[in-house]
């Protein structure tokens, strides 16, 4: 059986335009995955920052432990699901450079996904900040 690409005229210029595609894929997915690290690393620093403020005292004023180690594990989340998402996308784009009758099609678009996840988890932190300053029984005594 005949190779289909083998049988086409060697074009440079497609062959050169196809790498370059492939790279500029690859530095997305680094990208993809820069940013996942990031929101892995601050998720996994709030989860930690609240049981270390427990263990100062005891007590934490502001946050519960449960509260800290819910946004850590929801950033954490969000990280993981990046990573995912990002990885999926790659292959879809490798996938869709190897073809010889290459046709741009639009793709979901996952960084707005991820922008709006991560600006629903700040907002939902920013209400229970507020909320929880807002009472001031809440706090517990100052100094001690």
């Amino acid at each position: 059986m005949a190779d289909p690409i083998a049988d086409e005229p060697f074009s440079l210029t497609n062959e050169l335009a196809r790498e370059r595609n492939r790279e500029a894929a690859d530095r997305t997915l680094l990208a993809w995955i820069r940013t996942s690290l990031a929101m892995i690393s601050l998720g996994f620093g709030i989860e930690r920052l609240g049981q270390a403020a427990l263990a100062f005292d005891g007590r934490m004023i502001g946050f519960s432990p449960l509260k800290t180690r819910l946004f850590g594990t929801v950033l954490i989340a969000l990280g993981v699901a990046a990573t995912l998402a990002g990885m999926w996308e790659h292959k879809r784009v490798l996938q869709a450079v190897s073809q010889d009758d290459y046709r741009y099609t639009d793709r979901p678009p996952i960084a707005r996904y991820m922008g709006m996840a991560l600006v629903i988890v700040g907002l939902a932190a920013l209400a229970l900040m507020l909320v929880h300053f807002s009472n001031p029984e809440a706090q517990g005594p100052v100094g001690g």
